[in-house]
């Protein structure tokens, strides 16, 4: 049986390997991440797709078939995402994800590379202020429930008050009412009834086009880097 920790980790590799395969990217297609990752070039192209051209492809093995061309691509990428990224990536090295595999630092640059990207998304979207960090999604998500007139609220994307489903529900009613059928909504009071309204809220999320890649057992343990996901996704729909 997987430790908590391992559950949720593969919770995050199917949701980041869901949104890499999403992006439609010639040549990228990835089974299993933490493999498809190893040579840096899946990094690379995601990079080069988030923000066209930040990679200088003279400076890629295109086909690092021996392991130290791969560390090099790898490191490459971290560089990449230290620099113009400006992603927190201490201690981490071009082996840690080439050699080791290792897990955990490899969820640690995707999910900032899915964050990057989001977050870009978002900052094309006509609005008359940019929205771009966390604080400022969950204000605007705050100020779009209060002025549908429902009273929920969320203090930030760990907020565990978030795990009965309601929150995201009643913000998904006030960006499109049409979406939810209120008379379908659990009280959130027991493990059933959260896990009821996490499915529905995705379900109500996919029916208006938002691109969602977590699951509904991510929005009952309110796993911060879904629910943002979650929250831009429907922000995304909102401001298009």
């Amino acid at each position: 049986e997987l430790e908590d920790d391992d559950v949720g980790d593969s919770r995050e590799e199917r949701a980041f390997r869901l949104w890499i395969n999403s992006l439609g990217i010639d040549g990228v297609y990835v089974d299993n991440l933490y493999d498809g990752v190893r040579d840096g070039l899946v990094l690379l192209s995601v990079m080069d797709h988030v923000q066209p051209g930040v990679v200088e492809w003279s400076k890629v093995n295109r086909k690092p078939g021996m392991v130290f061309k791969q560390v090099e691509n790898v490191n490459y990428a971290i560089a990449i995402g230290k620099g113009e990224f400006k992603f927190s990536l201490v201690g981490v090295a071009g082996s840690d994800i080439a050699v080791d595999g290792s897990k955990k630092l490899s969820l640690a640059l995707i999910w900032q590379l899915m964050r990057a990207h989001l977050v870009s998304f978002l900052a094309t979207l006509k609005s008359k202020t940019p929205r771009s960090t966390d604080s400022a999604m969950v204000r605007w998500a705050n100020e779009t429930v209060e002025a549908a007139g429902y009273a929920s609220r969320m203090k930030d994307f760990g907020d565990k008050s978030l795990a009965d489903g309601l929150f995201l529900l009643d913000l998904l009613t006030a960006v499109e009412r049409r979406c939810v059928n209120r008379d379908l909504l659990a009280d959130g009071a027991t493990d059933e009834s959260r896990l009821l309204n996490a499915k529905y809220a995705i379900a109500c999320a996919r029916k208006l086009g938002c691109a969602l890649f977590c699951l509904p057992e991510d929005l009952v343990e309110v796993r911060p880097k879904m629910v943002m996901s979650f929250v831009a996704s429907v922000m995304a729909f909102a401001g298009a």
